[in-house]
């Protein structure tokens, strides 16, 4: 990807906005993948990530008029959508509360590899400063995030009370704030 990509898919919202319904066909193209990933990587299942892949793209119609380029990228604010259609999938659908070797499988989502053109250097600064949080902040911040489950719900998978991991969902976004420089 260039440069020039999020002024362009910026440019399809806004057309998509207005009603263009090939605006849509073509952002689906760009960015399915990449949100189809999300959402895989969430509910582990390609029917029900093909699903929600789905309910994702109604949603960007429904509502592209919200979606503000000051505000985020645009592949920034799809992934947000597709995040939380998984999540909301996810509280209709299982019983959510993840055993030890879950918890390590959320964890490595964020330690996969990345190509190193520099279109992923974002993606590769949030992998360093993840990397220097100590494990069990780590976790929660990848169970939250990643597969995400609620700060109940990591307590009762970490066997840690609530508080305790709100403590470290808090401290380890506080870290990647000033890791990342924002």
């Amino acid at each position: 990807m260039t440069k020039n990509v999020p002024p362009i898919q910026a440019d399809l919202m806004n057309r998509i906005a207005c009603g263009d319904k090939a605006a849509l066909a073509q952002l689906y193209r760009v960015l399915s993948p990449r949100l189809y990933g999300i959402i895989l990587r969430m509910v582990r299942r390609r029917d029900w990530a093909e699903e929600i892949l789905h309910d994702t793209f109604i949603q960007i119609w429904q509502s592209a008029t919200y979606y503000d380029e000051r505000r985020s990228e645009p592949h920034i604010w799809l992934s947000h959508i597709a995040r939380n259609r998984a999540i909301d999938f996810l509280r209709k659908h299982e019983n959510r509360c993840c055993s030890m070797e879950e918890i390590g499988e959320a964890e490595a989502g964020f330690q996969t590899s990345l190509p190193a053109d520099e279109s992923h250097a974002e993606a590769r600064r949030l992998q360093h400063c993840m990397a220097h949080l100590p494990a069990e902040e780590r976790q929660s911040l990848s169970l939250a995030y990643y597969r995400g489950l609620s700060q109940s719900e990591i307590a009762l998978s970490m066997r840690q009370p609530e508080g305790t991991v709100k403590s470290w969902i808090r401290r380890a976004l506080t870290h990647l704030r000033e890791c990342i420089g924002l």
